[in-house]
């Protein structure tokens, strides 16, 4: 059985936020998996891949109207996002600082 949203909805189905988070769940032990390897060639290539990943991820839920119950998945992936680009820029950047920026700026849309 499918579920449709009526039109003009701006809120997607709680199966839509389930298979993001599922997404963000699994780019993050993929991370996770990527730190405890040896090889570094194939550790930097895998957390690049989770970096990528989280960055669709985010993409994809900043390209939705702010709404109430995305917020704590949007929050979430953005910090799995900077925290995983400052581990492997091994610092902080303005670039960041920008990200988070434009995540809280989307909370005050709500």
């Amino acid at each position: 059985m499918s579920h449709q949203t009526p039109l003009g909805s701006l809120v997607p189905q709680a199966n839509c936020l389930d298979l993001w988070r599922d997404k963000n769940d699994q780019l993050v032990r993929q991370a996770k998996v990527a730190q405890d390897l040896s090889f570094h060639l194939r550790r930097q290539q895998l957390a690049q891949d989770s970096l990528e990943g989280l960055r669709r991820l985010l993409d994809s839920l900043q390209g939705l109207p702010a709404a109430v119950p995305v917020l704590p998945l949007e929050l979430t992936v953005i910090c799995n996002f900077i925290t995983l680009r400052a581990s492997l820029a091994q610092g902080f950047t303005e670039d960041q600082a920008q990200d988070i920026h434009r995540g809280l700026e989307r909370e005050q849309c709500l």
